[in-house]
This record gives structure tokens, sequence and C-alpha cells, in this order.
């Protein structure tokens, strides 16, 4: 018992050195943050004139980190990972890479819990047709999105991107890959 109270004691002084003011609302959108959601993907394949497309429904997850610029200006760097492929027919899909897209996303405060962004960036994925060897493809990524703090660090996200396989050397001249992605998350501020 006698070494009980000292030790709490320390541990009690050892807590209040660590202790920080409260974060204002407009900060929880700095630093590292992980979102998690679905989306709906629209992927065209275009070929000598002609347009096959399909939805395919997937699960995404999202890391960032967003840094303060002058208030109320915001900067992201983003990746996006697609946890499914999305079909093109019923033979060909355009599959998970790893990492499906690299963005920066510029943003601006619409109010202390609210934040508009736009996305742009570098887009990756695989095209596979049953019977033939899969071909990686790159590509751009644009979108906007908008994030919306609903309690503490906790946020929901929505986004719309569109991302686009034009020139590719994988073997597959003339064909162009677009995909439009509509997507909501729910994530955390660490």
């Amino acid at each position: 018992m006698k070494k009980l109270i000292p030790m709490l004691a320390l541990v009690a002084a050892t807590q209040a050195a660590y202790a920080q003011p409260a974060k204002p609302t407009y900060s929880y959108f700095e630093g590292a943050n992980l979102s998690i959601g679905m989306a709906q993907n629209k992927t065209d394949k275009t070929d000598n004139g002609t347009t096959t497309s399909q939805s395919t429904g997937v699960g995404i997850a999202k890391l960032n980190y967003t840094f303060a610029l002058a208030y109320p200006a915001k900067l992201g760097v983003s990746a996006t990972f697609d946890m499914k492929s999305s079909g093109i027919s019923a033979n060909e899909n355009l599959a998970v890479n790893g990492v499906s897209e690299v963005t920066i996303e510029p943003g601006i405060l619409l109010r202390s819990d609210s934040l508009l962004y736009a996305k742009v960036g570098s887009y990756s994925s695989r095209y596979e047709y049953s019977g033939s060897p899969s071909r990686n493809l790159t590509g751009t990524s644009v979108g906007i999105g908008i994030k919306h703090y609903v309690y503490g660090q906790n946020f929901i996200q929505a986004e719309w991107t569109q991302r686009k396989a034009d020139d590719n050397g994988a073997g597959l001249a003339g064909i162009k890959f677009k995909q439009t992605s509509a997507a909501v998350l729910v994530g955390f501020n660490f």
C-alpha cells in the first residue's frame, strides 16, 4: 500500500504533463484518417465505336492524410482501395490491382464541420478477359467529394469519381476504359 499511493501520484502527474487543449472542430480535418464504405462503379469499354458497360457494387477503403493550409483551405493526399473487381461484361472485368487510385485533394471548409474537396490523381487496374492473359492499365482519376463530421472525430463522406484508362500500351490498342463511381463512406480521423 505504501508503494501504491506514490505510483498513482506519478501516473496522475504523467497524464497531466501530456494534457493538451481541446482541438477546435475545424482541425479535425487535419491528420490521418481512414474511411470504408460502398461504391457503385459503372464501367464502360469502348472498342471501335462499340461501348459495353456494366454497373458493379464494390466495397472501398480509403487512407487519407490532410494538411492545414491558410484557413479555410486544406490539402489531402489519399489512397483508395477497391475491394472487388468491377464487371464490364459477362467475361470481362477490371480487377483489383493493389491501390486503385492515388489522389491529391484540395479542399475548402464550408462550415467548421464540413469540407468540400476536389480530387485529381492516377488510376490503376487490371483488365481480365476469360481465357486471355490479364493486362495492367493505368490512367487518370478526377472527382469531387464532401466530408461531414457527425460526432467528434467520426465523419460521413460522399464522393463522385471518374477514372479513365485511355492510353495504354498493354496490347489493347484502340480500347478505351472509363469508370464512373459514386461512393458513400464512414470514417474516423486519428
